[in-house]
């Protein structure tokens, strides 16, 4: 059989591979949500309750714990099977760049934490950067780029802890040129339940917290 009568047969071969090889990546793997440390944030409680609650609905009695546990148990061996799968085909991620390294957001994240950076002057905190907040515009031509609001989001998590006390050393020596008359910085999260619909319409806002405070003392620049 000559290339030119076999090259369609190829070519349907290659395509039934990348086809197969793209599908089994992208299905949904929990991933770092292994990670029983970050079960704790609220959003993920929040997201278990009502998948519980929905369990109890249909007559699968369990109490959160328990659910906790046998999820666990399962995204473990949805894990073990999938590595199984994918390794076949681990050369071809590699080399022609067709691996997924993200995952597609599976609930709203309903507890939303918002960046803040103080300076200490005289004694006293002042607010030079929020989040999100036109009045607080600090070094906002780097930090609210795309690219730094994706890892500050990140930061707000416990996982990515190290890279946080990385950015607040950074924000120092920033801090430290920008405000000559500062002695410390103070960056920290203000994590907030996102109201509903009805708690919108009759003005209700949901009481927040400080969260991941981190100061740094300003070293002068020479």
């Amino acid at each position: 059989m000559t290339f030119k009568r076999s090259w369609p047969h190829l070519r349907a071969a290659f395509v039934l591979f990348h086809l197969t090889a793209i599908t089994l990546m992208a299905l949904p793997a929990p991933g770092g949500g292994l990670d029983r440390q970050q079960w704790a944030d609220p959003t993920v409680q929040a997201e278990f309750r009502l998948w519980n609650q929905r369990l109890d609905g249909l007559g699968v009695h369990m109490t959160q714990a328990q659910f906790e546990d046998r999820l666990y148990a399962a995204a473990h061996a949805i894990m073990d099977v999938r590595e199984v799968a994918l390794t076949p085909f681990k050369p071809y991620y590699k080399y022609c760049a067709t691996n997924q390294s993200w995952r597609m957001f599976v609930a709203p994240h309903t507890y939303p934490e918002r960046l803040h950076i103080e300076v200490k002057e005289g004694g006293e905190w002042r607010t030079v950067y929020v989040e999100r907040d036109p009045t607080a515009t600090w070094r906002g031509y780097q930090l609210d780029h795309d690219r730094m609001r994706s890892a500050i989001f990140r930061f707000g998590w416990r996982k990515y802890r190290t890279s946080y006390v990385q950015f607040a050393d950074w924000t120092a020596r920033q801090a430290a040129v920008d405000f000559p008359e500062a002695t410390e910085v103070r960056l920290r999260y203000w994590k907030q339940r996102s109201p509903s619909a009805a708690e919108v319409r009759r003005g209700f806002e949901p009481e927040g917290d400080w969260d991941d405070v981190l100061v740094r003392t300003l070293r002068k620049v020479p």
